[in-house]
């Protein structure tokens, strides 16, 4: 919006919505609204900010980054580790190995293990293989011998998980940059009645 010859730079914003790739369009439209809602919250008065939820993902800025890939990690989760478990690398690895031929969102399984992946839809096919590739290696070099992990980076993210493994007490992490505030927030998603766990950055105006 705004973006015309007459506008001037400041008073131009370019925003991106995006929801995972198996939630049904009303279960799509609840949480985005309510992503919208929330954001003004976490992120006031600022020139850009993403959220993060479950289900969905929302974006503005008033600079251009739509189509531009962006590899940096925003936020990780690791289940705890467990002993040596060779069926369960195996099984991991395959389906590791099949997320990473995503076009968009993509389900996969082996066994008792599963995962999806997605990357945002501004990306051409082969900056969100590039992406996912990024994604899944930092999967297994931060989360070691998790069964659980999830790792979220700019623009795609990664999730695998094993049967009866799974933990809600992770263990999370992030990098801080310079003009960027994380904040990692529980909720529920209205409508959705899920537990969700989102991540949100905020570029504010002052660190402009």
């Amino acid at each position: 919006m705004g973006n015309g010859t007459s506008t001037p730079p400041e008073a131009t914003v370019y925003g991106l919505y995006q929801c995972r790739g198996d939630l049904k369009t009303t279960d799509c439209s609840r949480c985005i609204e309510s992503a919208v809602n929330q954001i003004s919250l976490v992120c006031p008065y600022t020139y850009g900010a993403s959220l993060q939820l479950e289900g969905c993902y929302v974006r503005y800025e008033h600079i251009d980054f739509l189509g531009k890939l962006d590899t940096s990690i925003w936020y990780k989760k690791c289940s705890k580790s467990v002993n040596n478990d060779v069926e369960f690398f195996k099984r991991r690895d395959d389906v590791l190995a099949d997320l990473q031929t995503a076009v968009s969102f993509k389900v996969s399984s082996s066994g008792f293990v599963e995962g999806f992946a997605q990357c945002l839809g501004d990306l051409t096919p082969a900056d969100c293989t590039t992406c996912l590739a990024e994604a899944i290696a930092k999967l297994k070099n931060l989360c070691g011998s998790a069964p659980a992990a999830d790792v979220f980076l700019a623009q795609c993210y990664a999730r695998y998980w094993a049967s009866g493994y799974y933990d809600l007490t992770v263990d999370s992490s992030h990098d801080d940059q310079v003009g960027k505030t994380v904040a990692i927030i529980v909720g529920v998603v209205a409508g959705l009645a899920i537990l969700i766990v989102f991540l949100s950055i905020c570029r504010r105006a002052m660190e402009r």
